[in-house]
């Protein structure tokens, strides 16, 4: 496989106005999150979960006796901490996009903390239609110590923390891991690899587009 094309290609396809970049670069970075998360927190990290569905209705208490409720926002990644804590990971291809909107959800579940969060979960299971894949959410909700066999929260990990994951970091905030960072642990982690080298490279173009 010719990774230095491919990443061209991304790099090209990325300028395009309509070209979704987030979707098809987040796994990519998915792949290697665990091990970041542990090096930028400095714990270890039981976990990370794609996608995780928030209840609108838990979110926003007004949309609870309404059609909404059992809707739902995706957080891009939710990883479970060892030291008590769980992360909403939010992850942007262009650090321009973060919304006021989504920024409100995302700080309105750290208030509700893991408790109101996986119950919400619990809650869209109860009567969504994707039943196999609500079982294997609460099967890996499991794995990372959330659920108990039958499928309670046991009050692991109560708290709640947003960690972004963009191009730049222009505030210098501290749970915001940017693109050379990555570029950074990429190069010090890796085996020279063709595929990690040209992620690298992409990432430190992408953080100054």
């Amino acid at each position: 496989m010719d990774w230095k094309a491919y990443f061209e290609m991304m790099k090209d396809w990325k300028k395009l106005p309509a070209y979704k970049a987030e979707p098809r670069i987040d796994s990519l970075i998915g792949y290697f999150l665990e091990p970041i998360l542990a090096d930028f927190l400095k714990e270890k990290i039981e976990g990370v979960i794609p996608e995780l569905p928030i209840r609108l209705g838990t979110v926003q208490p007004k949309l609870e006796n309404t059609k909404y409720a059992e809707r739902s926002y995706k957080v891009d990644f939710f990883a479970v901490g060892k030291n008590g804590t769980n992360y909403l990971i939010e992850f942007k291809t262009d650090t321009n996009s973060r919304r006021t909107k989504q920024d409100e959800y995302l700080n309105n579940s750290k208030q509700l903390g893991t408790a109101n969060i996986i119950n919400g979960i619990l809650k869209i299971s109860n009567v969504s239609t994707y039943i196999t894949k609500y079982n294997h959410l609460k099967s890996k909700l499991q794995q990372v110590g959330l659920l108990d066999a039958d499928n309670k929260y046991n009050g692991k990990n109560k708290e709640l923390e947003i960690i972004y994951i963009q191009p730049v970091n222009h505030n210098n905030e501290n749970l915001v891991i940017d693109f050379n960072w990555i570029a950074d642990w990429l190069e010090k982690n890796n085996k020279k690899d063709s595929f990690e080298t040209e992620l690298s490279n992409a990432l430190r173009i992408w953080a100054n587009d």
